[in-house]
């Protein structure tokens, strides 16, 4: 700001040398030029089109991209700075950004300390599925063994019944309610539960394994001819060692929905 008030100052010399002097003959000269001035001082730091914060933040864009491309942690600094000079939205917008650059870039720590710096940004739900998003690639660039982790019902299954449809629900025992992944399907010889078969990015059979959780999975089925339901409850400890897992169904193991009135 400081030079902001130097420059008024310096547009107002020539109507205090107008003021001062007897007499004159350049009136318009004098008007015109102390106009000029005094607009190109409120556009460089007033106006919408600010020259002096498009520079600042084009400045601080090119160091956190320097950090990017050396894959060091963002500097704490750097990331104060965006708060001050950012409205809220581009914030967001330029957190996005940087952490997609350096994914892209295969740059895993800068990556890591932006999404862990912009967590508390993003409140709304949306905005929590943006975050998670974020979060589940780079999870996936960090751990690509388990990108296309999987859970598949053993096609030599047996069922009580030829199936019309059912739906299969997974589960971290002991965990939150909300479903790991959750998939209907009609046919029973190729049932596949993959991560994009998850409710919310992130918390998924990818998460299940990193963390070398126990699986609580439930399926529901639906006869053909009698429409009766039948369902199984069962455990399944995750293979640490690999993404693909499979699991066959004995007869035993169905029970029988009563109907209800």
């Amino acid at each position: 700001m400081l030079i902001f008030y130097l420059l008024t100052i310096f547009a107002s010399l020539p109507i205090i040398a107008y003021i001062l002097a007897q007499k004159t003959n350049n009136k318009g000269i004098i008007f015109g030029s102390t106009m000029i001035i005094l607009t190109i001082c409120l556009v460089v730091f007033i106006s919408k089109f600010a020259l002096i914060g498009s520079v600042q933040k084009q400045t601080l864009s090119n160091k956190i991209f320097d950090q990017i491309y050396i894959d060091e942690r963002i500097s704490s600094e750097y990331l104060n700075e965006i708060k001050v000079i950012l409205n809220e939205q581009e914030l967001k917008n330029w957190l996005i950004n940087f952490v997609g650059k350096s994914i892209n870039l295969n740059k895993l720590n800068s990556a890591e300390s932006l999404i862990t710096f912009s967590e508390k940004f993003f409140n709304s739900n949306e905005e929590k599925l943006i975050f998670y998003g974020m979060y589940s690639t780079l999870r996936d660039a960090k751990f690509p063994e388990f990108k296309d982790s999987r859970l598949v019902i053993d096609s030599n299954s047996s069922t009580p019944c030829m199936v019309e449809s059912g739906i299969v629900n997974l589960y971290i025992m002991n965990g939150p309610e909300i479903p790991l992944a959750k998939k209907d399907f009609q046919d029973f010889t190729d049932i596949q539960v993959t991560n994009s078969d998850s409710v919310i990015p992130g918390f998924d059979l990818a998460s299940a394994h990193l963390n070398q959780e126990t699986i609580e999975f439930d399926i529901d089925i639906i006869c053909k001819d009698s429409n009766e339901i039948y369902y199984l409850k069962n455990l399944i400890v995750l293979d640490k060692n690999k993404s693909f897992n499979t699991y066959k169904i004995d007869l035993n193991e169905w029970l029988k929905k009563s109907q209800e009135l």
